[in-house]
């Protein structure tokens, strides 16, 4: 590799802001269950520049490994996650489950009142263990190290139009295995 001068594509380290969860365990409906329609919803940080973060909204269907939706904010709401989960219902055929975690934005009224609406049943990661919601932690993290970490963007519009043009690849072309 050195002679042909190829090197390891490595991602950039950064901390990203903190979270904090002041509500009780909520049931892990979908913990051992198959043959369920599973849907996953989850944030992730996305730096603009330095100091300056947007959050990437997205729901992920566990049948076809496939983002169902996303959205991109400057600001990490419940109405961030409720209008994409939303947005997700709009294109395809509702879950039985939806699993995310615990974090104040899935926890909220508005986004509960979304699920009960549809008659979702709304499972939860158990505090501090994100592998509960393995493929879409997976997903944020494949999103990082091929897109993220190697794209420098311009602007916020920047950041919602090359994310939406990777997550449209990642869908149709990219080759991928379940999880």
């Amino acid at each position: 590799m050195k002679e042909l001068g190829i090197r390891s594509l490595m991602c950039r380290r950064f901390k990203k802001p903190g979270t904090h969860v002041d509500y009780d365990q909520r049931p892990n409906l979908i913990k051992n269950l198959s043959g369920k329609s599973i849907w996953r919803a989850d944030i992730t940080y996305l730096q603009l520049e330095k100091g300056v973060w947007v959050y990437l909204s997205t729901v992920f269907d566990d049948q076809t490994y496939k983002i169902l939706s996303q959205k991109v904010s400057k600001h990490m709401t419940s109405k961030l996650v409720s209008h994409t989960l939303i947005e997700a219902l709009k294109k395809n055929k509702k879950p039985e489950y939806l699993h995310s975690d615990m974090g104040n934005q899935y926890t909220s009224s508005i986004f509960e009142h979304v699920l009960e609406g549809h008659e979702i049943r709304h499972s939860y990661s158990q505090k501090g263990h994100p592998y509960d919601n393995g493929p879409i932690e997976a997903f944020h993290s494949i999103l990082k190290r091929e897109f993220a970490f190697q794209t420098r963007f311009t602007s916020f519009e920047d950041v919602v139009l090359k994310t939406e043009n990777y997550i449209h690849w990642y869908n149709t072309e990219r080759i991928r295995i379940a999880v």
